[in-house]
């Protein structure tokens, strides 16, 4: 309901885009009533500050009746001396509170203010429905785990089926296998129990206040729930489960208005097996995908001050493919142990912020910050010390730069070579000047000297380029902005020999002229 509320109010500011369907979700929920389905085409802006929302009412009532059922099991667990004592009279005040303050709805009028009420969901914007939701449901797993009545792999269980222990072990196969890249991170605690006809596994996710995943495993069918204030963690989630059929509804697909600004995300993703043993197959998979959400937007954070964003969520991607994971380069510094291996191998300390592939270009950036992922991940698991793997990063990174440098010799080399062309093309057409097209020819020259000299302007350029980046030494600009002269020059000749007459001088006067011709050209042969 706090996802159907954001939807509508979201077609209401942009009604000329196609409605959002929520029904997957409504399914999910266990919600039957179909006539909410029609709530987000029907909502539309109301001035000067508000919303027409059909159903708003009952949406509200939905809202205040659902949490109150979450606030129940709290309050029996106190009076049968289970604990959370303070707690559940805490939510039963905090929900009193929150359902008094909160804005009017008359009839389908909705103030914007009632929906920030009720869906904000970062904490330090105060208190509100959603996270009170958010406490509640934690409240719930501690609650859950003290009255398991057995321990599966890890998770605690109680009330289950025939089938569920096997389903519940294949999932914790997975939390086991990649649970150690999280280091010393609270999380991936697992409950599981049975609800009806469904199996439900639910999984704290590093204890994030908007992030919550629920599993639900119906016959062949497994459908995850996942909530978060990040579309683009959703997305990624996703796509961590490609190896898989999952369908997932729009949330993740469709694009938003609030990306990253609170708003409340909710993603429903289902497959459906071909037998038991895919569907541990993927339960399994499923819970390796899972320590890859810990701090995954932190870690985006610090790996865009060195790469664009889309190249930053590849490497998170292919950190999880390797599962090398982000958290043990987050653990040694983050940014910190780039910056350090920086000006360890540049000898000079760049700009903070410095996008890195800027100095070494797109593909070695990328290639490198896979390097410091997996050897943080590797030399921390192994036990190894900190300072040593801060040296192997430091040491990789200098062999990144001294690759960069090799690139500005081969520029050089390419800027040397047509300063040589020119030269040559000077010098041949001086000996050919006296021949029938010997005008042609010092023409052709000339023109291929312009082409020749635009060249070599680009090719110093890329060097200031880099130069200024940081990769190379001032002097080698210097040295080759002296070269680019020698072209420069070159180039006025070949043009200043175009204005030869056609009636040519006696030999006497173009001989020196030749003989200056071959000694640039040998000194071009020697740069």
């Amino acid at each position: 309901f706090f996802a159907l509320l954001q939807a509508a109010r979201d077609h209401a500011e942009q009604p000329e885009s196609a409605p959002g369907d929520l029904r997957p979700e409504r399914l999910a929920s266990q919600v039957p009533s179909p006539e909410f389905d029609l709530v987000i085409p029907g909502s539309s802006r109301m001035a000067p500050d508000g919303y027409a929302i059909p159903l708003a009412g009952r949406i509200r009532a939905e809202i205040l009746d659902a949490i109150d059922a979450m606030v129940v099991p709290a309050e029996l667990a106190a009076k049968a001396g289970l604990g959370l004592v303070e707690q559940a009279a805490e939510f039963r005040r905090r929900l009193t509170s929150l359902n008094e303050a909160l804005p009017a709805i008359d009839g389908e009028a909705v103030p914007a203010a009632f929906i920030a009420a009720a869906t904000a969901g970062l904490r330090e914007h105060g208190d509100s429905l959603h996270v009170l939701v958010m406490d509640l449901h934690k409240a719930l797993n501690r609650l859950q785990a003290s009255i398991a009545r057995e321990t599966i792999a890890g998770a605690q269980v109680y009330g289950l089926g025939h089938d569920d222990r096997g389903r519940v072990a294949a999932f914790m196969r997975g939390i086991a296998r990649t649970a150690p890249l999280k280091l010393d991170h609270p999380g991936l605690g697992t409950t599981a129990t049975r609800a009806g006809a469904r199996l439900v596994v639910q999984n704290d996710i590093g204890t994030t206040d908007a992030h919550v995943l629920v599993i639900s495993v119906e016959d062949r069918t497994a459908t995850v729930t996942c909530t978060d204030v990040h579309l683009r963690r959703l997305r990624f989630f996703a796509d961590l489960l490609k190896p898989f059929e999952v369908h997932w509804d729009d949330t993740v697909a469709r694009s938003a208005r609030h990306l990253d600004s609170g708003t409340y995300y909710l993603a429903i993703g289902s497959f459906t097996a071909a037998d038991g043993t895919e569907l541990d197959r993927y339960l399994e998979h499923l819970g390796s995908r899972l320590v890859f959400l810990i701090d995954w937007n932190r870690a985006r954070k610090r790996l865009i001050r060195f790469v664009e964003p889309a190249d930053a969520i590849a490497i998170l991607t292919w950190a999880a493919q390797e599962e090398v994971g982000h958290r043990p380069f987050l653990a040694l510094g983050g940014e910190q142990l780039v910056y350090e291996a920086i000006e360890y191998a540049a000898k000079v300390r760049l700009p903070y912020g410095q996008p890195l592939h800027e100095v070494l270009g797109r593909d070695p950036t990328v290639e490198y910050l896979q390097f410091v992922l997996r050897t943080a991940s590797e030399g921390l698991l192994a036990g190894r010390s900190d300072r040593l793997i801060r040296d192997e990063i430091k040491a990789e990174l200098l062999r990144y730069f001294e690759t960069a440098q090799e690139s500005l010799i081969a520029l050089a080399a390419r800027h040397a070579e047509l300063v040589f062309e020119i030269a040559s093309g000077v010098r041949d057409g001086l000996l050919r000047a006296t021949e029938p097209d010997g005008i042609a020819v010092l023409e052709r020259n000339a023109e291929r000297a312009a082409r020749w000299e635009s060249r070599a302007d680009r090719l110093v350029e890329q060097v200031r380029t880099t130069v200024h980046a940081g990769t190379g030494s001032a002097w080698f600009q210097m040295f080759l902005e002296e070269a680019d002269d020698a072209a420069d020059g070159l180039e006025e000749a070949a043009f200043l020999l175009t204005l030869l007459p056609a009636w040519l001088p006696a030999t006497a006067l173009l001989d020196p002229l030749r003989h200056m011709a071959e000694l640039l050209l040998e000194a071009a042969q020697d740069y």
